[in-house]
């Protein structure tokens, strides 16, 4: 059996300690995580009624996913050091998240220039207030004046009809 590390979460290690001819009152316990390249000790606690706790915190930054290794449990008492336990560990990351890519490709920019014509202003203000061009030639009396005043007044250089007639192809 090999107990599970982790670097994104802290993993709480309990165990039960019986003593004899010493005090569990004044008595430590700890953990020594034996790498290949390190050592690591972590401090523990032995509760009354002897149940021991080690709280290994996240590992990130001190070992690497993957990585192995053996945990001694120290126990020391008074003036005697023991070693009653000690087993294999294995360090994993808990959340994961992988991407693949599926496809790459380059996009360039697309320039679009428009010139700005008095036909393209009346489309726009047509279009926004919601005229159609079913709706222009079923009223065509009423929108005849309107867009006769418009194409005086914004100084449209083509014939009136070339204008009308542009006006209404464009219109959807």
């Amino acid at each position: 059996m090999s107990i599970k590390l982790y670097t994104d979460k802290t993993e709480v290690f309990e165990c039960n300690v019986a003593l004899e001819g010493v005090s569990i009152k004044e008595s430590k316990l700890r953990a020594i995580l034996k790498f290949e390249d390190k050592n690591l000790m972590i401090e523990g606690k032995i509760k009354s009624g002897g149940k021991g706790q080690i709280v290994f915190p996240k590992l990130k930054g001190l070992t690497e996913d993957g990585q192995k290794g053996k945990m001694q449990l120290e126990v020391i008492a008074e003036d005697a050091y023991f070693q009653p336990y000690e087993e294999d560990f294995e360090v994993k990351t808990s959340k994961k998240a992988t991407v693949e890519i599926l496809t790459k490709s380059q996009s360039k920019p697309k320039i679009v220039v428009e010139k700005i014509t008095p036909e393209m202003e009346i489309l726009t203000m047509l279009k926004e207030n919601g005229i159609t061009r079913q709706l222009l030639v079923k009223n065509k009396t009423r929108f005849s004046k309107v867009l006769h005043n418009y194409y005086r007044e914004a100084n449209v250089q083509e014939s009136f009809n070339v204008f009308l007639s542009t006006v209404i192809k464009r219109l959807d």
